[in-house]
């Protein structure tokens, strides 16, 4: 996560920098120094060649050198040439040129070295900058932005060039973002873009491998904000969490597609995805981190030399979130797990491999679930030196508090099963349930279909009577009757003796 963080910095003020209208005087240089300042912040080393002529200052030669961690290894970028122009009214124009070639070399002893071009051409690109050298506010546009990949050369194979080719292009972006400096940076932004679009392919020369990466988002939108320390040394996540560097996200997509192809000893694959809409949130900060992630409408076909017949898939949602804390604290933290893979179906085709004729229902499936709770951390998760002395010594890495089961749900093959419920645990009492912290609580659970499904098992030979008795017999322990037909609840309870008792009964 740090090491694309420091190169993100870089690409950041390439080519997403952005501002509003100007309210007070900027001068080039003051816009160049930020810059400057900015990246020797997160880890570069800058260098370049200035020259001021009248109202503008030609940047060329910009080299940004950054070392990858823990690795004898150092990564340069590099831009020929560029330009700040004073406007005369207190802003100041970027300009890159229609067609700029950025420089990549990798070099070191702990990795093959690499010299790559990537060249950067644009379309109306324009860049705003605007505000006064305590906050730096910008605003940026272009009807087309594009990355390709023109040059590669890997420990002097030339014809890395041949063999990989990668495309990244913007079409209709718009952004803005506030850069306000003081005992920390903060940072605001906001981005559009009519669509984005991907495309990778690779051929091995000595063989016949190959393959090809394309896809496209439409009605793309960001926005996010942050702080961080003006001074701060990105190798050490958890050192910048505890300096103050926070920062949230969010990401969404109107619809989306993407298609994957693949040769090689012979064999074929291929792979295509859409959907109509997604998401992707994700906050951090120096007690916890979290991330939320959604898909709307998803479908995935694949076909490969190995399946005797294409493999289809469709999905309503797809989501999942998590929150988890990061920092050791005497205080439990609130953490939080949900996903959520609504109303999936597969072809018939796959149905028909273990139920060709079509005894088990294929409504679409359903499998749902959402806790929150509170946890006690005895380590700081993002700092390894902690984490390898906790391995070391085998202590646990904390405490589970409490969880709440807000929502469980699967429902499939015509039965489900639904289940709500909340417990406690007491952290001093690792006897009752072997080593694990004693549970108090209870949790609801009903359950629908299940004798029907089992009949349907033993029809088509998954399951004996034998063993289907014996589950009805399980059932019957654990459960009461619902109030439909085919319908079981239960009420599981855990007191503070450790009991565990099924709608009453003591079980244990």
């Amino acid at each position: 996560m740090t090491r694309y963080f420091r190169y993100g910095s870089c690409a950041a003020l390439i080519c997403s920098l952005s501002a509003p209208a100007a309210y007070a005087d900027l001068t080039a240089q003051d816009v160049w120094q930020e810059w400057n300042n900015y990246l020797t912040s997160t880890g570069y080393d800058v260098t370049a060649d200035t020259e001021t002529s009248g109202d503008t200052l030609t940047v060329s030669n910009l080299k940004m050198m950054i070392p990858v961690p823990d690795e004898d290894t150092v990564v340069t970028l590099g831009i020929p040439s560029m330009a700040l122009v004073e406007n005369g009214d207190g802003t100041v124009n970027a300009i890159f040129p229609a067609s700029l070639p950025i420089s990549v070399e990798v070099e070191g002893s702990d990795t093959e070295e690499l010299d790559a071009v990537v060249t950067m051409t644009h379309s109306n690109g324009k860049m705003l900058i605007s505000g006064d050298p305590s906050q730096y506010t910008y605003v940026h546009s272009s009807d087309t932005l594009e990355f390709e990949l023109t040059s590669l050369t890997i420990e002097d194979e030339p014809d890395a060039s041949d063999a990989i080719k990668a495309k990244f292009s913007v079409n209709g972006s718009n952004g803005e973002s506030t850069i306000a400096l003081g005992d920390m940076r903060s940072f605001t932004q906001d981005y559009k873009a009519d669509s984005l679009s991907y495309d990778l392919t690779f051929s091995d020369p000595d063989s016949t491998d190959a393959g090809s990466f394309k896809g496209e988002l439409s009605g793309l939108s960001m926005n996010g904000s942050g702080e961080m320390p003006t001074e701060f040394d990105n190798s050490d996540m958890a050192a910048m969490l505890a300096a103050g560097f926070k920062m949230k996200g969010n990401m969404s997509y109107g619809a989306g597609n993407s298609d994957i192809q693949g040769s090689g000893d012979g064999q074929e694959f291929s792979a295509t995805t859409s959907s109509q809409g997604g998401s992707v949130a994700v906050q951090m900060d120096s007690t916890n981190i979290g991330y939320d992630l959604k898909s709307q409408n998803t479908t995935v076909a694949v076909t490969a030399s190995e399946l005797p017949f294409p493999v289809s898939l469709e999905m309503a949602q797809a989501a999942l979130s998590f929150l988890l804390p990061v920092a050791k604290t005497e205080d439990p933290q609130d953490f939080s797990f949900a996903m959520n893979l609504q109303d999936f179906k597969m072809s018939d085709m796959l149905w028909n491999l273990f139920d060709p004729q079509g005894t088990l229902p294929r409504d679409p499936a359903t499998v749902s679930i959402d806790t929150t709770g509170k946890a006690t951390l005895a380590f700081d998760m993002l700092d390894p030196e902690a984490a390898m002395q906790m391995e070391t010594i085998g202590t646990p890495p904390g405490e589970l508090n409490e969880i709440d089961i807000n929502n469980l749900l699967i429902s499939m093959v015509g039965a489900k099963l639904e289940g709500q419920g909340s417990f406690t645990f007491d952290n001093s009492d690792l006897e009752s349930f072997g080593g694990a912290p004693r549970p108090q609580g209870e949790m609801d659970l009903s359950l629908t279909g299940a004798n029907g499904l089992l009949d349907k098992l033993i029809e088509m030979g998954f399951v004996s009577s034998q063993d289907a008795m014996g589950a009805r017999m399980m059932m019957g322990m654990l459960a009461v009757p619902g109030e439909g037909p085919d319908s079981l609840k239960s009420k599981i309870e855990i007191n503070e003796q450790g009991q565990i008792l099924a709608n009453g009964q003591r079980l244990k």
